[in-house]
């Protein structure tokens, strides 16, 4: 309900006008009575009304004085005056304060409602104007990022878009970018894992940089992010970009990688973009996590009948279970591929012949299921991991080739399990991680074999061994804080996700496990 105060110096029409209107029936309610302008501008530094209704005539201020002082420190308030005195100044006066009401005494309570009716109207037309400015300015504020998003976006791939454009842009969102000393930054996830990493890669980017630097626009483009800043050390970009990196992996478990263009002005932007995509088609050899500033390697897509290679040797040596005898083969090989800088395409093809020969050394079963990794090999992104793969795949092929595969198979599970049981306060455990730096086997191949084996798949084990874990410490005697518990059972300092973990194995958290079995307070 609007607030009304009543101003009036006669009492007995004061009380009248207090009694008689219908306030409630309007949408107001009359807070308070004045009987004199000093006592109505007191009031009103305590409790701003919506509507001042006052007399002209009083002694010490008159009400042209009041409403003049209301109206210049709090100028949303509406008045309606009440006077004996039809004077055309005073009317002159108070529509200069926006009063529109001006009512003759004796007014009755009719033409006061009326007045107060019209007055109520127009503030509820205003307050719907004002709510309405406030949702789209709301709206057109949140539109405003999308909005430079893309026209970064189209100005970096669009030719058309030109000088002109920019100054639009620029006059537009009301933004004064530096026309020379910028650089182009682009961010791209070795992995698809959907849309929620790279946004999570670019808030986290745009925090972290914000302390350091002035992003000037950034949008995504082909699922890679994209940054325009103000040129620096490039030794600076670097240093920030390592400590995303850090908290992107303890995050999603999986790196990213940067190229970061050379300095140039705002005609160059779309050289510049070019300019660090070029950069990115080199992670194929410098690998995960690299921060690419400038083109290390010429791809020669002309050479490649110069490359030849005779896998006899590699197939003798599976043969005869000379397990160095391959690892001083396949170096020697990948040397030659990396030292003339083939492009990725003919690496992958020497490579896939030379997999293909080691393939067809192994024993059957094992042969099939190396046969179906054959997509995954061709799939994968770097120099480095088509090597290691291919070093493991060998070794594993030597290392199965003239012996029992189902005793290599127990044995090989039962070091899993044993490292799995000593190792579980790591927080970084994984089948990826034992199979590479413990049993030297291709970790998707570890993972069929620990599910055919034990019967569930790694990761669920390896969950149930925690909480297992984790059960023996609550039920110790000795009281240990959660976070403890978490980080003996490779929670690291995350005993939140580690009390989700616990109830959904067990269906309680690790407190209501306690109270459930009476261990809160044992002695």
């Amino acid at each position: 309900m609007y607030k009304v105060l009543l101003v009036d110096d006669e009492i007995n029409i004061l009380q009248g006008i207090a009694l008689l209107v219908n306030w409630e029936k309007y949408g107001t309610k009359l807070i308070a009575e004045a009987y004199h302008g000093k006592m109505a501008l007191d009031f009103v530094e305590k409790e701003v009304p919506d509507i001042v209704i006052t007399d002209i005539k009083m002694p010490g201020m008159n009400g042209i004085e009041l409403i003049g002082k209301i109206h210049a420190a709090y100028p949303q308030v509406k008045f309606i005056i009440l006077s004996g005195y039809d004077e055309f100044e005073f009317a002159k006066t108070a529509m200069a304060y926006g009063v529109k009401h001006y009512l003759l005494k004796p007014s009755n309570e009719m033409k006061i409602e009326q007045a107060l009716l019209e007055v109520v109207e127009e503030v509820d037309e205003q307050n719907r104007t004002q709510q309405f400015i406030s949702t789209m300015d709301q709206k057109i504020k949140k539109m405003i990022p999308g909005a430079k998003e893309q026209f970064l976006k189209e100005y970096m791939t669009n030719k058309n878009y030109g000088a002109q454009e920019w100054e639009r842009f620029e006059k537009f969102f009301a933004v004064d970018i530096p026309s020379s000393s910028l650089r182009l930054l682009i961010f791209m996830i070795e992995k698809e894992n959907g849309y929620e990493p790279i946004y999570a890669l670019k808030n986290m980017m745009l925090e972290e940089m914000k302390k350091d630097r002035n992003i000037l626009l950034d949008t995504v483009i082909d699922e890679r992010i994209v940054m325009l800043v103000k040129d620096e050390k490039v030794e600076n970009f670097i240093e920030t970009i390592k400590r995303v990196q850090k908290k992107f992996i303890q995050a999603f478990q999986v790196s990213f990688i940067t190229a970061i263009s050379g300095p140039g002005n705002q005609q160059e932007i779309r050289d510049l973009y070019n300019e660090a995509l070029d950069c990115l088609s080199e992670r194929f050899y410098l690998g995960e996590g690299s921060i690419i500033t400038k083109k290390e390697w010429k791809s020669k897509r002309s050479n490649e009948e110069n490359f030849h290679y005779d896998h006899e040797k590699v197939i003798l040596s599976i043969r005869n279970g000379d397990l160095i005898g391959i690892r001083h083969y396949l170096e020697k090989f990948f040397v030659c591929l990396k030292k003339d800088g083939y492009n990725e395409t003919v690496v992958k093809t020497h490579s896939l012949d030379l997999l293909m020969s080691i393939i067809r050394q192994a024993s059957k079963d094992h042969r099939k299921l190396l046969f179906k990794q054959i997509i995954q090999f061709l799939e994968l992104p770097t120099f480095k991991q088509v090597k290691e793969y291919i070093v493991t795949v060998a070794e594993d092929v030597v290392k199965l080739h003239y012996t029992d595969t189902k005793k290599i198979q127990s044995h090989v599970i039962r070091q899993v399990i044993e490292y799995v049981d000593e190792h579980l306060d790591d927080e970084g455990l994984s089948i990826t991680k034992i199979a590479n730096d413990i049993v030297y086997l291709n970790p998707d191949y570890l993972g069929k074999l620990f599910k055919k084996e034990v019967g569930e798949k790694f990761s669920n084990f390896l969950i149930e061994q925690r909480v297992k874990k984790a059960i023996e410490l609550l039920e110790q005697p000795k009281e240990m804080k959660m976070f403890e518990i978490a980080e003996i059972v490779g929670f690291g300092s995350n005993p939140r996700y580690f009390s989700q973990v616990f109830k959904k194995q067990t269906g309680f958290t690790p407190t209501e496990y306690k109270i459930h079995y009476g261990l809160i307070n044992r002695e």
